[in-house]
């Protein structure tokens, strides 16, 4: 697909359709679990939403990943959100010590953050590498 071949990561994600949008999301995430793994859960569902109020993304317990491109702006941002969204999706005792972990060392510097912004650094360019690879193949 030419659009995905033609895309760069400091491009504005909101200038692409929806559909284009939502079929680059559930690439990125399928991409994600490839490289970073799974832990044996299932994979989560991604929803692609511009109606999350100042919020980049959201992982929900019940294994789904919202995300807001109109938040996110650039694809290098849309692309580490899913990452760090994902992450947050695959960490054990997420649902039981989260809130317990903000409250100790605030959100910046909980653990749980900490290690979803490190994936979203390290990981960012190697899925969108093979994100890109996948999209020429179809």
């Amino acid at each position: 697909m030419i659009i995905f071949v033609m895309m760069k990561l400091r491009d504005d994600i909101t200038t692409y359709p929806m559909k284009k949008i939502k079929l680059l999301a559930n690439t990125i995430l399928v991409e994600t679990r490839s490289v970073i793994g799974h832990g044996n859960k299932p994979i989560p569902k991604i929803r692609v939403r511009n109606s999350l109020k100042n919020m980049y993304g959201l992982y929900s317990y019940d294994y789904i990943i919202d995300i807001n491109p109109s938040e996110c702006k650039t694809l290098s941002y849309f692309i580490g959100v899913i990452i760090h969204e994902y992450t947050h999706h695959i960490q054990r005792g997420l649902k039981k010590n989260y809130d317990s972990s903000v409250k100790k060392y605030g959100y910046y510097n909980c653990p749980f953050e900490v290690e979803a912004r490190g994936n979203a650094k390290k990981y960012k360019q190697k899925i969108w590498r093979r994100v890109k690879k996948k999209m020429l193949e179809q």
